[in-house]
């Protein structure tokens, strides 16, 4: 089992032209880039999937079904905590 610490996320626009959602991750060590679907086959094979910022304590990232606001599938998210700046969508762009 591995671990991965995410520091900036990559958006895209929805296709209703209101929100931008998750398109992919990127780690927080080598900028590598994961799209939702890569992170979500990683999480399901066993692998973990953390939030990094420097300051907040690391969240994990987990997989749903869709975007709350679109049909984007599949989705990532973290649970929202009291810290705002380790929240994914919170994260700085790639």
């Amino acid at each position: 089992m591995a671990e991965y610490l995410v520091s900036h996320v990559k958006k895209e626009p929805c296709g209703d032209g209101v929100h931008r959602h998750i398109e992919g991750v990127c780690l927080y060590s080598s900028k590598v880039h994961y799209t939702r679907a890569a992170v979500v086959a990683s999480i399901n094979s066993g692998n973990m999937w953390y939030t990094h910022v420097n300051g907040a304590k690391q969240a994990r990232i987990r997989p749903i079904t869709r975007c709350p606001r679109c049909s984007a599938a599949p989705y990532i998210t973290t649970r929202a905590d009291n810290e705002v700046d380790n929240n994914l969508d919170n994260l700085p762009e790639c």
